[in-house]
């Protein structure tokens, strides 16, 4: 699951670069013109969210590294 989320975050971001570009005018005109989704904050704020999900989810996944105790003769 956390393999997902990080190509997904990035679409998110996609769509907020997109909806900021199409603000200033620099691109065509974005597809969500009212609402909620037409807003590139909230695209970035998604985008943002995701991606931390995905490094807990990937934290939460790999087992923790067993050190070993280190004995310093004196």
């Amino acid at each position: 699951m956390a393999a997902l989320l990080t190509p997904a975050a990035v679409m998110m971001l996609v769509l907020a670069f997109w909806r900021l570009a199409s603000d200033l005018n620099a691109a065509s005109q974005f597809p969500i013109s009212n609402g909620l989704f037409s807003h590139w904050q909230f695209w970035m704020a998604l985008a943002g969210s995701l991606q931390f999900c995905a490094i807990l989810l990937n934290r939460y996944g790999k087992a923790l590294a067993i050190l070993q105790e280190s004995v310093d003769d004196s």
